[in-house]
């Protein structure tokens, strides 16, 4: 099959039996004693609850598959090898492995020590996972094509697996955020895309730099590489002409071609009509449904952890809808630049995509354990979500998982 599987369907892989092995991990640079899991592809090093941790684990695996089946044109020199990933449950000791050369990041491939580390204090599991995925892909693809892709398309292409949703048994891959949208029209409005040329020439210092300088500066340029990316693999108006174009370059690339010329030889010398094509057709990206019922997942449970928050709680959502509209209840987000507001009308949040209101069997509360609120459900046509809510650093933290059963 080709690097990136046509749409956005969900990809089931073939379950294999994979025996998570307890064994104590080497030294990790002062990080202490730590338990190993050893997964089909990765010798997991963490202090982690041991469920979440096999869960990662599982998740990587099904990850690396993704990878591996979409760039089944380049081969691993050793299949059989292991990465290494170390999961912190603390931000120091993930600072103390890093020898605090990072300290505005959530997760790292270091290619000197070909291991990847991610922490979960401050940034949640949701940001835990969402890192894994990204720097998995880092790491993966430095092993069969090498360490010369441009910086633009390795985190483009990392972008582009972070945003993939677990089903349980696989990723969906191909989705699109309504944050994604949000931060390329506001980028596009104020003139703040980075010309083309300057992004397929742009190193790694520069890129480093910019982040470093300007954070929002920073911002763009990492959903710009998405957005790239994305348009490359499935924008060709409805055909798959830059998909292979895609693969040639980086086939370019892994026999020794500069990024630049590669991009030029596989797709085209008029670099400035190029991106005028990539602007039109990001005047008109919308949103795919599963993200977008997802964000709403996670409005409806800020608006639960506030409610909590000021005392009050609910039996069951028709109590909380009624609630929520009665008090016309909004959240202002804001990060970086984009500012944005939830709906005047806080009634959409209970509905399907067609706008239907989710009835008691669609959208509705269920008591899990002894977790500081219940989870929240969605069964609608084929999405399938669960908002889960956990105590975190004295607060309550969520997270939205696709519910499998």
């Amino acid at each position: 099959m080709s690097m990136f599987a046509r749409a956005i369907k969900p990809i089931r892989l073939t379950a294999i039996p994979v025996m998570l092995l307890l064994t104590l991990a080497p030294a990790a640079a002062q990080a202490g004693q730590l338990r190993t899991l050893r997964s089909a592809h990765y010798l997991v090093h963490t202090d982690l609850d041991h469920r979440l941790a096999e869960e990662m684990a599982k998740r990587l695996d099904a990850m690396y598959d993704e990878y591996a089946r979409r760039l089944e044109q380049f081969t691993m020199p050793n299949p059989d090898q292991k990465f290494e990933v170390y999961l912190f449950a603390k931000r120091d000791d993930y600072m103390k492995l890093t020898q605090n050369r990072y300290p505005n990041t959530g997760g790292i491939f270091m290619s000197g020590r070909n291991l990847l580390a991610a922490f979960l204090e401050g940034q949640g599991r949701e940001g835990l996972r969402r890192a894994l995925q990204h720097e998995a892909f880092h790491q993966f693809t430095y092993t069969p094509i090498g360490p010369n892709v441009p910086i633009w398309l390795n985190e483009g292409m990392a972008q582009y697996f972070e945003e993939g949703i677990w089903q349980g048994d696989g990723f969906m891959i191909g989705q699109v955020a309504p944050r994604r949208v949000r931060q390329l029209r506001h980028d596009m409005e104020k003139k703040q895309i980075v010309a083309f040329r300057a992004m397929l020439t742009m190193t790694d210092d520069q890129w480093a730099r910019n982040l470093t300088s300007n954070a929002d500066r920073g911002a763009t340029q990492y959903n710009q590489a998405w957005a790239m990316t994305h348009f490359l693999i499935h924008a060709a108006n409805g055909d798959d002409k830059y998909r292979p174009r895609l693969l040639n370059m980086l086939k370019q690339i892994h026999a020794g071609a500069d990024g630049t010329e590669a991009f030029i030889e596989a797709f085209s010398r008029n670099v400035d009509g190029f991106q005028a094509r990539f602007e039109e057709w990001a005047r008109k990206l919308e949103a795919t449904p599963e993200a977008t019922m997802i964000e709403r997942q996670q409005v409806l449970a800020d608006m639960l952890t506030e409610s909590a928050r000021q005392g009050r709680r609910f039996s069951d959502v028709r109590a909380f809808r009624e609630d929520v509209i009665a008090s016309r209840a909004r959240i202002r987000y804001t990060k970086g630049q984009i500012k944005w507001e939830t709906s005047s009308d806080p009634q959409v949040y209970f509905c399907d995509l067609g706008g239907g209101q989710l009835d008691g069997s669609e959208l509705f509360f269920e008591q899990r354990g002894t977790d500081p609120l219940p989870d929240l459900v969605c069964r609608t046509g084929k999405t399938r979500l669960r908002t889960r809510f956990y105590s975190a650093e004295g607060r309550t933290e969520h997270e939205v998982l696709w519910d499998s059963r």
